[in-house]
Order: C-alpha cells, then structure tokens, then sequence
C-alpha cells in the first residue's frame, strides 16, 4: 500500500533567453472565431446575449493555457513580472502577461501544454520575493471568488520504479485529481524510494490517503 503525503522539493532550473527568443515573445493577434449574429434577450428586465456552450468553449479555446497569479501583498511593476517571466520560467514558447481588474492580480497566457504545466507546477511562488497564488484560469473563473482547486505536489513513497512511466502516473493519480507533471528524478528513475508528482486537486473533497 502506498501512502500520500506532499513533501517539500528543489527549485526548478532557470534558463537564459536569447535576443531572437525575446523577439519571437512579440503578442500576437488572437485567432479570428466568427459566430453568426444574434438578437438579444430581455431575462427579468436585463439585457442578455445567449451562446451556446460549444461556442463558449471555442472563444475560451485560446486561453486553455493561461494562468492567473494571485499577489499576497502588493505586486512588482507589469513590465518586472514580464522580465523575471521570460527570463526565469525557463519557457520555450510565446507568453502574454496583463493585468487584471484586481491590482494584485495578473493574467499569464502560454502557448504549449508543455510551457503550462512547467508554468503551473513552478514550487518556487515568488517574482522578486513578492509571494503568490496560481490558478488555472477556466471558463466560468471570477477574481472574486477563491477556486478550490489547488496544486500539490504529492509524494507516492514505496511505488516500484517500473510505474515511473507517466501513462501510468495518470492512472494511478485520476482518483486524486489532475496530472500535471512528474518532477525530474521521477522521470529519470534516479530516485527510486518513491515517485514524485504534481496534481491539481479539488480540496473541497475527501481525498484518498492511500491506495
């Protein structure tokens, strides 16, 4: 049986970017998504306009990579969080940053499904010392309230390396929540007491203590 706890862990490596990746982190136009037009609604004396939920998930398609960090206390300057974003995430492709409607808080827009989870699972939560909370933006997220959906980095102590392999991480971890990553001595085998993962997870649950 193999019991679960979230242990502590290293700071993931930071990589260098070149003037060429700088130019290539350029915003660039979101795809055009063209829906027919439509009357509004009059619902209890407001105006509404009705999507169906296939063309919500098609506006939303686009930003199914970004992120909002949530700042403890006041934020560093826009233009600081772009630098250390570019500079210290180590990400390989495109990233928008801008600011939201809550002073402390800040919109990240990635590009990769690889550049996501490097983003979402990062343990060092911290731009210039100032601390922060990181959620997966979703279709339905308000600035108002507080998701209950949480990262964790969860330790599988006893598990045989020959279930390293990330098919089956995401067999064995489903009932706990959503894979996101295993850290790099999981993916390597060079620490074989027990393997190492990253999961979203909805803490408003009972969760499994063993398996």
């Amino acid at each position: 049986m193999t019991a679960l706890t979230p242990p502590g862990g290293p700071v993931l490596a930071t990589k260098a970017r070149s003037f060429a990746d700088l130019v290539m982190a350029i915003p660039q136009p979101l795809p055009e998504v063209n829906l027919p037009m439509r009357p509004l609604k009059i619902i209890e004396g407001q105006v509404c306009f009705m999507f169906f939920k296939e063309e919500m998930a098609l506006l939303a398609a686009p930003f199914r990579y970004s992120l909002v960090l949530k700042f403890l206390r006041q934020r560093p300057i826009l233009n600081a969080i772009r630098t250390f974003i570019r500079v210290r995430w180590g990400l390989m492709g495109n990233v928008v940053v801008s600011s939201r409607s809550k002073n402390r808080n800040m919109f990240v827009r990635l590009t990769s499904e690889d550049d996501f989870n490097k983003a979402f699972s990062r343990e060092a939560c911290d731009i210039n010392g100032v601390p922060y909370r990181v959620s997966h933006w979703k279709l339905g997220f308000t600035e108002e309230e507080e998701t209950p959906f949480v990262l964790v980095w969860v330790m599988l102590p006893g598990l045989p390396p020959n279930f390293y392999h990330e098919s089956i991480l995401k067999i064995l971890t489903a009932p706990l929540g959503k894979f996101i990553r295993s850290d790099n001595s999981t993916r390597c085998a060079t620490r074989t007491e027990g393997a190492r993962v990253c999961l979203e997870m909805d803490a408003s649950i009972q969760q499994l203590d063993s398996f």
